[in-house]
């Protein structure tokens, strides 16, 4: 995986000098880790859920949270007395022990900007004082909530699983619905028809009522209410990765394919969807798509399922709504037909 240039990998290396901390990032050559010697470094392997679709299963258990909510299975791989030293983060994490032992230290101290490491690109704190500490086994699961320090340390190599979830700024947020208004929304151009002849001498005040009709125009590009915002949200949290987004099918839909194998989810994909009083909102992927309400059962079933068999599909494959939402989603990549066995 961390020859694959498809896959975000990085390597943190502990040094015995200044700057202390070293970070490569991947691809990297086949032969690698000889070059680290056999201890203080550890490989870093994002999105390990989506490029190895077996491990979606350790998501199931984090399913009492929101789908839309869990960003991604990290691997990391340490050497003996491998870290990456003293950081914090500001999302939620669940660190589970997968093989060997890694001690966890926190610091539950506030955080202050002066206390980084400078010079690297590495978020590493200066000072850490240690609270509290454990020593995870295999199967062993430590919670982090966001903000709280830590730091943990492979005792012989060790392998580590850290599921990440998602937590958008209010700024990520603004952007995306910002960016979303300027490329679908129409243009107003401002315009005073009725303005008043004013005095020359007053020509360069700006006045309470300019102040007015400007902020009248920007609101326009706003849309008002819930529901506009509510839909682009939708778009938004189904979006893949930019470097994520599944490959478009070399071949149309089969649907009696699909009704004899039945259907996978691409690992890249997310399907969510969004119950209103008029209907049914699916998401997959940064598109919409309409059904009725009594297709409610059905949209969960997608939503929710790696994949689906014939037999899950057959009650539902009378429906012309269904077999349009199907062909759509396969046309997206969204949905691959399962293999033959």
């Amino acid at each position: 995986m961390a020859e694959n240039d498809a896959v975000e990998s990085r390597i943190v290396r502990e040094l015995a000098s200044a700057p202390f901390w070293q970070l490569e990032e991947g691809p990297f050559e086949s032969g690698f880790d000889k070059d680290f010697g056999e201890s203080r470094w550890t490989l870093l392997l994002q999105d390990m859920d989506k490029h190895l679709p077996q491990l979606t299963s350790i998501l199931h258990l984090f399913h009492f949270i929101p789908r839309w909510r869990i960003d991604d299975i990290m691997i990391s791989y340490a050497a003996d007395q491998g870290s990456v030293g003293p950081h914090v983060d500001e999302y939620d994490v669940f660190l589970i022990q997968a093989h060997g032992q890694r001690r966890w230290k926190i610091d539950t101290n506030a955080i202050e900007n002066d206390n980084l490491l400078p010079d690297i690109d590495l978020r590493i704190l200066r000072q850490f004082e240690t609270e509290q500490e454990w020593l995870l086994e295999p199967g062993d699961i430590l919670y982090l909530p966001p903000g709280v320090a830590h730091w943990g340390v492979a005792e012989g190599e060790c392998i580590t699983a850290s599921v990440g979830f998602r937590a958008p700024t209010s700024h990520d947020l603004l952007e995306g619905w910002v960016g979303h208004l300027l490329e679908t929304g129409q243009a107003e151009r401002f315009s005073d028809p009725q303005r008043p002849i004013i005095n020359p001498q007053n020509a360069a005040e700006i006045s309470p009522d300019d102040i007015d009709s400007l902020i009248e125009c920007l609101n326009s590009a706003i849309p008002q209410g819930k529901e506009a915002m509510a839909e682009w949200l939708g778009c938004y949290l189904s979006e893949p990765k930019p470097h994520l987004y599944p490959d478009l099918p070399e071949s149309d839909c089969d649907l009696a394919v699909i009704a004899e194998r039945g259907i996978q989810r691409h690992g890249f994909s997310h399907l969510l969807y969004r119950r209103a009083d008029n209907g049914i909102t699916l998401y997959a992927d940064g598109e919409s798509f309409q059904l009725p309400l009594e297709l409610a059962e059905f949209a969960s079933m997608l939503c929710n399922s790696e994949s689906l068999t014939g037999n899950d599909l057959a009650p539902w494959l009378q429906q012309e709504t269904v077999i349009e939402l199907l062909e759509a989603l396969y046309e997206l990549g969204s949905i691959v037909s399962e293999p033959r066995e």
